[in-house]
């Protein structure tokens, strides 16, 4: 009989390991992080001086901790050995909103719900904050994908209607080191104005509006 592949994860974690999944930096009334202090999921706080090693906080987590080893098992490899701790709370919370009501399929007052914010975990947010987050991410992608597309690419695109209403969904086709890749580069209302223009020209003068406004790019590439 074939003995299949073992998948048992590590019984055994580094020292780093175990201080990073228990411990995360404290940080100040402006979300920076003061040095050399760290504090626990129980809430303790220890004090770690760079280049003197772990010792201190294993010491708490050996002592108050004694199942560690356990509970790091029954986490999730990512929380194990994740950078997540050094990342602001600020944008870990922002992320998470964004994340739920985009995942979810959520209108943006969902942050400001009442039973929204009595039952999450997440620090509250209004609307505005959260509009301002898509819009900086969305100018974010959008630099990276000008950055990597080629001077010659194809470009996709999907039209529908809804009501009265045309809709346009742009992707960039191109390849980079061999891989093929297809963004999407907007997806967004054809006409805003009165003039009901679903023709060829009104297509490429918004394409290439587009493509110069938020990709640096020209149509005629």
């Amino acid at each position: 009989m074939l003995a299949a592949p073992s998948t048992t994860r590590p019984t055994a974690f580094t020292n780093r390991q175990a201080t990073n999944f228990y411990f995360h930096p404290c940080r100040d009334q402006y979300d920076e992080i003061i040095l050399e202090y760290f504090r626990c999921r129980c809430g303790a706080v220890r004090k770690r001086v760079a280049g003197t090693g772990y010792s201190n906080l294993m010491q708490h987590i050996r002592r108050e901790h004694p199942a560690f080893t356990d509970e790091m098992l029954a986490a999730t490899p990512g929380e194990t050995g994740s950078l997540a701790h050094y990342v602001r709370h600020s944008a870990q919370n922002l992320f998470g909103w964004l994340e739920w009501l985009i995942k979810c399929n959520l209108p943006l007052s969902f942050c400001e719900s009442k039973l929204a914010r009595r039952y999450t975990r997440l620090d509250p947010v209004s609307v505005e904050t959260l509009r301002r987050a898509m819009e900086a991410t969305t100018r974010s992608v959008e630099s990276s994908v000008a950055a990597e597309m080629p001077e010659t690419f194809g470009l996709v695109f999907d039209g529908w209607s809804h009501d009265s209403e045309h809709y346009i969904a742009v992707f960039a086709w191109y390849e980079v080191d061999g891989v093929v890749r297809c963004p999407l580069l907007c997806m967004t209302p054809l006409v805003n104005e009165e003039t009901d223009d679903f023709s060829a020209a009104s297509h490429q003068a918004f394409l290439a509006s587009m493509l110069a406004r938020d990709y640096q790019k020209r149509l005629e590439q």
